[in-house]
């Protein structure tokens, strides 16, 4: 949730930790974990169709971690295969001073964190996190209880020094969820007990002297998911194993010469069926299972001269899936002028493989390709002092072979209802840009006020070469605001707000409105949910002692009670082709309190 209100980030549904960055939709985006690409680190029911409400919860518990770096675009791709942003999460360590641990119960979960020193000589720390969730709480103010959501998960993370120059890191994630459908007005495959299951293990070995780094990292990966309807019967189901290694390297070959590059290779299983009713009868919509691997490096040199900084790089892949080998480059460049002003500019193109899904079963597109996206960025920073700092950044991204469904969706051709279909293939025909402008208004203090205030325009639009289709990308939002403030009074009164406020995305599919009434229609993306806007407050207050203390919290969740809504399949009316049920609401205002114990 926290990375929903960084600047140039759009998010809202309320009740999904999913979000877009520049327009581009989080299939495209890198989540990366103490630095591995992470799969499955969010608690999700697998929608039941693509665009149904269902819900997600970031599968990481925010006292475990000790940062979080949004990079939006023209960024080194050390990791690869995504055309669009990266996130990199980074886990903190255990206390090596004394061991301690903290418990908290907050509005919607419970949850108790434990570190401390690891070996006599305090050479290491450890640390270990647990997390239940009482969302349904929250889910019986929304829709009287008929969908409920909980999840269960833990974090735990280790370090030790070998020696002055080598140490080695663990990290566990794992948690599963749970949500039940029972809504009587649903069909039974809609109506359905979801089940969610995720753990990742990663394991590394470094070596760092003055001018050289190496480190050795290893993942394994396991998720698995099921759907169950109310009849007994299980429409969906799946699983993804992953394992992956890989290695990265920096050297200081002269005094303004860094150089940095890394390999990695990893092997996937996946394995997904889904099955729908007709007629009475369930009929199978897709069912495989398939096996492959990606191996690829990097390298990129950091060159400095004087007031200039230039970085080139390029990265090369292939995927045994497909048997597509991509070469990836991109260049970065920073000029430092006076009056402490900062001009960066970056180029790249980047690339990602077809998923599973788009190559194999019944769904498979004919042909295949990596879909790919040029990115050019530039931004210029003016630091105020040492707090303040402001930036303003224009970005323009070209995509290329991009995927959609376009028999999916239920239309209106030539006067006359065309029925979606259920076990329509993909088909590569998309082509688009996104481009826009970003304004940022940074201040970091340790004491007083710190935060930013941030605003985006942007447009996605894209054209199906194919089908002779034009129309606005499904997380086209034109405008978004962010605010997220920190003040602290005092060593023992801290207040935050946060601020989403959104002009929102199109309802995705082929819908229009004619005055109050909602219709299909003959063009997509025609009409868009209502502006979206969100402001949360919390306060808190801490009461010391010797070797503990404890701080208590109170929180409003949507202060002003703003009826925010989010896309759901719609019924349609065969005879009038008038939609209802389009919109579902979300939370209303939710006040709460909690407490933390530290010891």
């Amino acid at each position: 949730r926290a990375v929903q209100v960084m600047p140039g980030v759009a998010a809202a549904d309320d009740l999904r930790s999913e979000f877009t960055v520049r327009g581009s939709g989080f299939a495209h985006v890198n989540m990366t974990v103490d630095g591995f690409a992470a799969p499955h680190i969010l608690h999700t029911v697998r929608a039941i169709e693509d665009y149904s409400g269902s819900g997600s919860v970031a599968m990481i518990n925010s006292d475990v971690l000790q940062d979080v770096a949004l990079l939006s675009g023209g960024y080194p791709q050390r990791y690869g295969n995504r055309t669009g942003a990266e996130i990199d999460f980074r886990l903190r360590e255990g206390s090596r001073d004394r061991t301690h641990a903290r418990l908290a119960v907050s509005g919607t979960n419970a949850s108790a964190v434990a570190e401390g020193p690891l070996g006599g000589a305090k050479r290491g720390s450890w640390l270990v996190s647990a997390r239940q969730s009482y969302l349904d709480l929250i889910t019986k103010q929304i829709d009287d209880g008929t969908f409920q959501f909980g999840f269960t998960d833990a974090q735990a993370k280790a370090a030790y020094d070998l020696s002055p120059h080598q140490r080695i890191t663990t990290t566990f994630l794992a948690g599963r969820s749970r949500a039940l459908d029972h809504s009587s007005e649903s069909e039974n495959e809609d109506r359905f007990v979801g089940r969610n299951a995720s753990a990742l293990l990663m394991t590394g070995w470094s070596f760092a002297q003055p001018r050289t780094l190496v480190s050795v990292r290893a993942l394994a990966a396991h998720n698995t998911f099921s759907n169950t309807a109310s009849d007994g019967v299980r429409v969906d189901e799946g699983f993804d194993r992953q394992t992956a290694v890989r290695v990265d390297t920096g050297i200081a070959a002269a005094r303004h010469v860094y150089l940095e590059a890394g390999a990695q290779s990893e092997w996937t299983t996946e394995h997904r069926m889904r099955q729908r009713s007709s007629s009475g009868r369930y009929r199978l919509i897709n069912d495989f299972t398939g096996d492959a691997s990606r191996s690829g490096g990097y390298l990129q040199a950091r060159l400095s001269a004087g007031l200039m900084t230039v970085v080139p790089g390029v990265r090369a892949d292939r995927w045994s899936l497909t048997g597509d080998r991509t070469i990836s480059p991109w260049l970065q460049a920073q000029l430092a002028l006076p009056a402490s002003v900062i001009v960066r500019g970056a180029a790249g193109r980047y690339q990602q493989f077809p998923a599973f899904e788009q190559v194999i079963g019944s769904l498979a597109s004919s042909s295949t390709r990596p879909q790919r996206a040029d990115q050019f960025d530039l931004a210029v920073e003016q630091r105020l002092g040492e707090d303040l700092r402001w930036q303003i950044a224009v970005y323009h991204r070209e995509e290329q072979g991009y995927f959609r469904r376009p028999l999916a969706d239920t239309r209106i051709v030539n006067n006359r209802l065309v029925r979606g279909d259920r076990g329509a293939r993909f088909e590569q025909s998309l082509e688009g840009f996104a481009r826009g402008v970003e304004l940022l208004f940074h201040r970091k203090s340790a004491g007083g006020l710190s935060g930013w205030i941030s605003y985006a325009y942007g447009r996605n639009r894209y054209t199906d070469g194919s089908r002779g289709e034009s129309f606005y990308g499904d997380n086209d939002q034109r405008h978004t605001f962010n605010v997220y403030g920190f003040f602290r009074k005092s060593d023992r009164v801290s207040f935050s707000a946060k601020a989403r406020i959104g002009s929102n995305v199109p309802a995705p599919g082929y819908y229009e409105a004619n005055g109050d009434v909602l219709t299909l229609s003959s063009r997509r993306n025609e009409l868009r949910l209502p502006s979206y806007s969100r402001i949360d407050l919390r306060a808190n207050r801490t009461f010391n002692w010797s070797r503990s203390r404890m701080t208590l919290f109170v929180e409003v969740i949507n202060l002003f009670n703003r009826d925010n809504v989010r896309f759901v399949p719609p019924r349609v009316n065969a005879s009038t082709h008038q939609v209802s049920r389009i919109f579902e609401q979300m939370v209303p205002i939710l006040p709460s309190a909690g407490v933390l114990i530290e010891f």
